[in-house]
């Protein structure tokens, strides 16, 4: 059997997929081929989506090591129902903070590969790369949800991939008073960013819902009502937010 390297299974294409597989799984969407590489990787998934491979949604059995197969497929396909989406989805009322940081993660990662893209990530220390970079993006479109260009045939897609993203931000501004909502978002964050031990905690949490740059003034308590206001957070924000500060310091109050 094939000693297999993630660069060879991100290269496969979806016939070769579709011939390996032992399964396939239509979801959200996307089509599933559960694969077994053997060795390192094992019993995998890939997921595509108009004939692309969305590779950076695989999973592989490396990663639970302790489930059997039949415990790995019916994670596969949990996590897969829970990561991605429809377009249908993605303009549903938010439900709640998790679910919007699971559909802004999808717009921003995987939404993007199911069109071929030149990303602006690479390797910009070697000269060679960077002069063929800048030829082959020259003439391209730059899709600021994706950080990637596409051809110039694809600027509907980009248009319409950004479009998703202001409608899904749009329908955070609706929850702006909804009490549980943004509590439970900002205690999320908290724990994100460790704010018991984070001396500069109060900015990392309220910069994740500042329409801007967030200005850092400091970790004294006199200096959040300066992050409130540079957020623009309404009074049920702000009461979510120290509400979720106390939840926060008692749930780790035994371990901090």
């Amino acid at each position: 059997m094939k000693n297999w390297t993630i660069s060879d299974i991100e290269a496969i294409t979806e016939d070769a997929a579709r011939e390996m597989a032992l399964e396939v799984l239509p979801i959200k969407e996307h089509t599933v081929y559960l694969v077994d590489f053997g060795g390192y990787f094992g019993y995998s998934c890939l997921v595509f989506c108009e004939g692309h491979h969305v590779y950076y949604a695989n999973d592989y059995q490396l990663h639970h090591p302790t489930m059997d197969r039949a415990e790995i497929r019916t994670f596969f396909v949990e996590s897969l129902n829970s990561t991605l989406f429809t377009e249908a989805e993605i303009l549903e009322p938010m439900k709640s903070y998790d679910e919007q940081t699971r559909k802004e993660y999808f717009l921003h990662n995987y939404y993007g590969m199911r069109k071929d893209y030149v990303s602006i990530f690479g390797n910009f220390s070697d000269k060679k790369y960077e002069q063929e970079y800048r030829r082959k993006t020259a003439s391209m479109i730059y899709d600021p949800v994706a950080f990637a260009y596409y051809a110039p045939e694809e600027a509907d897609f980009v248009k319409h991939h950004c479009e998703l993203l202001k409608e899904l931000v749009k329908r955070r501004g609706n929850v702006a008073d909804n009490y549980e909502y943004q509590k439970a978002a900002f205690l999320h964050e908290m724990y994100n960013h460790e704010y018991g031990i984070n001396w500069q905690a109060d900015w990392d949490v309220c910069s994740n819902f500042c329409p801007g740059e967030l200005d850092y003034h400091g970790y004294e308590d006199n200096e959040l009502q300066r992050y409130f206001d540079q957020c623009k957070f309404t009074d049920t924000q702000r009461r979510a937010y120290l509400d979720a500060r106390t939840q926060y310091y008692e749930e780790t109050r035994d371990w901090m």
